[in-house]
């Protein structure tokens, strides 16, 4: 662990001596030290054609949507639930394998959608929302990990139009089929696409690696909380419900309910939530150990505070008594057999129906020991542990990449 950390370290040393010492001439920052040449300035129409090809008569019926986490994918993989008005689909893009697709709608990483490469082998159609093209004398797989980076948002930026919606830009087809594109040499190209590709796979790993650990720490606490041996109790026999109000002004800052962290800071979330400062003198007081009750009953609806601080006062605040071990009843709330038990007492026909802490107090919990209350939450913690140090690593990986894709491209 402390090796990943320390590579992390020296890419943001290097990503640092990159922008003190700039290349001169048309070529990246970083680069592999056989090729020497300059890139090529070209414009992205040298190599691209658009696609007009429409789905007439609903010949294909592969309907493919574009996202920007998973690329271009059946829709019947991509949605849950059935999608209306599909059935026709004679204005449909058809694609084929190495088209690409650039979505115009905003995304998380700028205001306009990604762009994906086509990877299937079934001929696919699409909204013709979107903006299709087919590529040739220049390697699809780099250009796709092009338009991965942010290097052609300012153009995008310069010559679009956010018109009444400054969240989102838009940008005329001729336009953006203007923009500057620079190109090595083929085999150059070749090489940078391997390496990032290098990457992505070894974050799917990476991915793969903490989702199975999640999977197995979820059976294993469902295994020790159903297996443990120990009196019964009602929840109202180990908790009190407080609503102690900041009324001094003693604590500022401010927590939200977090699916798998708990009560976290609201400053670390990535949600900018307005309010005035003297409006938190009506807030709640959390205290380090309370449990707070929140509306998303569907995934579990309650939060472990390990801190002090204010939140909403539309949550229940909820403090266990010395029955209860520091943090015991954490994990066992957000088990499944927990929230599927939470169906007696929520209300509504919302997925984040509001929970009757009234009746909910009234259920009941097996409470063992505190010896062995302290041992289940000794394993459940070691499990926590390695995921944190496979989180680290994932995100020691992104950062990697964002640095390459950064560097590796004019």
């Amino acid at each position: 662990m402390r090796e990943q950390n320390d590579a992390c370290i020296s890419s943001a040393e290097r990503e640092e001596q990159v922008t003190k010492a700039q290349p001169k001439g048309n070529v990246p920052a970083l680069r592999f030290p056989e090729f020497t040449d300059e890139w090529k300035k070209s414009r992205l129409s040298d190599f691209a054609t658009k696609i007009t090809k429409k789905n007439k008569g609903n010949v294909v019926k592969n309907v493919l949507c574009n996202s920007a986490n998973l690329g271009l994918v059946p829709q019947d993989n991509y949605f849950d639930r059935e999608i209306a008005n599909t059935e026709n689909t004679n204005s449909y893009y058809v694609i084929k394998n190495g088209d690409f697709v650039y979505n115009p709608r905003k995304s998380t990483a700028a205001p306009f959608g990604p762009v994906n490469i086509y990877e299937g082998e079934k001929i696919g159609i699409i909204s013709p929302l979107y903006l299709c093209f087919s590529v040739h004398n220049i390697y699809p797989k780099f250009l796709y990990y092009r338009f991965k980076s942010s290097v052609w948002h300012p153009y995008v930026y310069a010559h679009g139009d956010s018109g009444v919606r400054f969240d989102r830009v838009s940008i005329k087809d001729d336009v953006f089929f203007n923009m500057p594109i620079c190109e090595p040499t083929q085999e150059e190209q070749i090489k940078i696409a391997a390496l990032l590709q290098l990457i992505d796979e070894r974050i799917s790993t990476q991915n793969k690696i903490i989702e199975d650990l999640k999977k197995l720490k979820s059976a294993i606490v469902e295994k020790l909380y159903s297996s443990a041996n120990g009196k019964t109790y009602s929840f109202r026999q180990i908790f009190d419900v407080v609503n102690e109000k900041n009324k001094k002004l003693t604590y500022s800052n401010v927590l939200s309910a977090s699916q798998e962290l708990g009560m976290i800071e609201r400053s670390d979330i990535n949600i900018d939530i307005k309010f005035e400062q003297g409006s938190i003198i009506g807030y709640k007081i959390v205290r380090k150990g309370d449990y707070v009750v929140h509306l998303r009953s569907f995934q579990g609806g309650f939060a472990f505070s390990d801190r002090t601080g204010i939140c909403s006062p539309a949550y229940t605040i909820l403090r266990p008594n010395d029955l209860v071990a520091y943090g015991y009843l954490s994990h066992f709330f957000t088990s499944r057999p927990f929230i599927k038990s939470l169906k007696l007492v929520t209300y509504g026909i919302r997925d984040g129906r509001p929970i009757n802490v009234d009746e909910w107090l009234d259920m009941t919990v097996i409470l063992p020991t505190w010896q062995e209350q302290l041992h289940i939450i000794s394993v459940i913690n070691s499990i926590d542990n390695k995921l944190s140090n496979e989180n680290q690593i994932h995100n020691c990986l992104l950062r990697q990449r964002t640095y390459l894709q950064k560097t590796m491209f004019i």
